[in-house]
């Protein structure tokens, strides 16, 4: 039995995964107020290796925990990691290392098959694997709430809108215009770029994860469209799995 811990480290709080024989048996999930809480959740996990990615602020911190914890250093990724996609980008060593994961995560629920990769969180990344497993590349737009706040703060008179609440077609008064112009206006671009790519790629799967996954899946037109919010996890434990095969 093979138990693997794979860990995301965000601006303001960790994701971690406890993987058994490549099946997620447990999540943790906290702040970097709670290291003492992660280090001893990852000394009882029995795991015999881990993996991380982070933005860099506090990653050698959560390394060194883990080094402790585990009795071996984790594997932390870069672009440099042999991983089973190839990485199509022109500047791999700019491409975040949350956005390599995610999109091995989706290559390992759909391999062989076009993937959009969408992950919604502050900002939306849309990202596109080819069948013939090459990370092309992708886009980057601002997230629903980071729309809303700039209308805000960017104009003299539109109110701070909360994300929840009616989303109506069209707008019946300044907030649910503003929320339907950030929702819709999200959802739109998801649809347009699946479009395009089906039109030149043929079938295409669009999967999304992140925090507002689930509410820009109601507004979609476009068909074959999963949501998973564990992608980056599943695509850290496949990189790290990646690694015992081609030793």
């Amino acid at each position: 039995m093979t138990t693997q811990l794979c860990i995301d480290c965000g601006n303001t709080r960790i994701k971690a995964g406890r993987f058994t024989d490549d099946r997620l048996a447990e999540r943790w999930v906290g702040d970097y107020g709670q290291l003492a809480e992660l280090r001893q959740w990852a000394s009882h996990s029995q795991a015999q290796c881990a993996i991380m990615c982070g933005t860099g602020g506090h990653d050698a911190e959560v390394a060194a925990l883990l080094a402790e914890a585990l009795g071996t250093a984790p594997l932390q990724l870069t672009h440099e990691v042999h991983m089973p996609l190839a990485l199509g980008y022109r500047t791999p060593h700019t491409l975040g290392t949350d956005r390599i994961a995610t999109v091995h995560g989706a290559w390992a629920a759909m391999p062989g098959c076009n993937l959009l990769v969408v992950d919604a969180g502050t900002a939306i990344t849309l990202d596109v694997v080819l069948s013939n497993g090459v990370f092309l590349g992708g886009n980057i737009a601002p997230g629903v709430t980071m729309r809303l706040q700039a209308m805000h703060e960017h104009t003299s008179r539109l109110p701070l809108v909360d994300i929840a609440g009616d989303v109506p077609l069209v707008g019946y008064d300044t907030h649910t215009a503003m929320r339907a112009g950030a929702v819709l206006g999200a959802a739109a671009e998801i649809d347009r770029l699946a479009s395009q790519l089906r039109t030149t790629l043929g079938q295409l799967k669009v999967m999304l994860t992140g925090g507002d996954a689930h509410l820009l899946e109601q507004y979609l037109e476009s068909a074959n469209v999963d949501v998973d919010d564990d992608l980056l996890l599943h695509g850290l434990n496949s990189i790290l799995s990646y690694q015992d095969e081609n030793q």
